[in-house]
């Protein structure tokens, strides 16, 4: 089976075009997905919107996410060691495309140099964004160039992978969500975190998806949910 990659990307203000996370699965080469790990890099160089938080990272040092279902593993990492190119040309592709909309409506497209791409995109209000919201993109990748059997991977999965993007994507709304609704309740009465005056004070500034939700484990909960997700599609599709 052509491997497959959960990515989950963002437009940041300052970067452009960024992966935040991506879960690949390790193959008859690498049975325990040890290429796919990636070390305790530096990251001062990424903005506070691009960072993949880990648990406990401050004082262990992980950079990387690793499950094992069936004694498959699955990794979920901040740029993949052995498809960083892969990701970079996706991800421009799929934030520059002029049809592309953040409303949950599909985008797929296929070259030889990206594979299968579907793509859900949506937003997320944040005042301190430029246009007061903040976009991202799941995207679901086939890493093959043979467009029949990558097509045919997505035709016959088709409403489980949509699906499974959506579920998440509500997840991360609704969270998303209630952190606005106790904001507002928190700001009431108090000038100093009213919305005039965060208006006229606040200025733009990167800000983590687990702050957008007041989640610490989000990426956590990707991680298994991306993994659940190719799992599944590997143990229905013929080897």
């Amino acid at each position: 089976m052509a491997p497959i990659l959960l990515s989950l990307a963002h437009f940041c203000d300052k970067h452009g075009p960024k992966v935040i996370l991506v879960t690949q699965t390790g193959d008859m080469d690498d049975p325990t997905g040890d290429k796919l790990l990636v070390p305790n890099y530096p990251t001062d160089s990424y903005c506070e919107s691009c960072l993949l938080h880990f648990p406990n990272e401050d004082t262990d040092g992980v950079r990387s996410m690793r499950s094992f279902i069936n004694d498959i593993p699955y990794v979920t990492t901040q740029y993949s060691t052995i498809r960083y190119q892969l990701l970079s040309y996706i991800i421009k592709k799929a934030f520059s495309e002029e049809s592309m909309i953040y409303d949950g409506s599909p985008l797929v497209f296929f070259d030889d140099t990206r594979g299968l791409n579907l793509v859900i995109g949506f937003k997320l209000y944040d005042e301190n964004a430029r246009g007061n919201e903040r976009r991202y993109s799941f995207i679901f990748t086939v890493d093959s160039k043979n467009q029949d059997t990558a097509t045919k991977i997505l035709a016959d999965h088709w409403v489980f992978i949509t699906s499974s993007f959506n579920k998440m994507i509500d997840y991360i709304k609704l969270k998303h969500k209630q952190k606005l609704d106790q904001t507002k309740k928190d700001s009431k009465g108090n000038p100093f975190i009213s919305s005039n005056y965060l208006k006229v004070n606040k200025q733009k500034t990167a800000t983590n998806l687990l702050e957008l939700t007041n989640d610490p484990m989000l990426f956590v909960r990707i991680h298994k949910w991306n993994s659940f997700v190719i799992d599944s599609l590997v143990a229905v599709s013929p080897q």
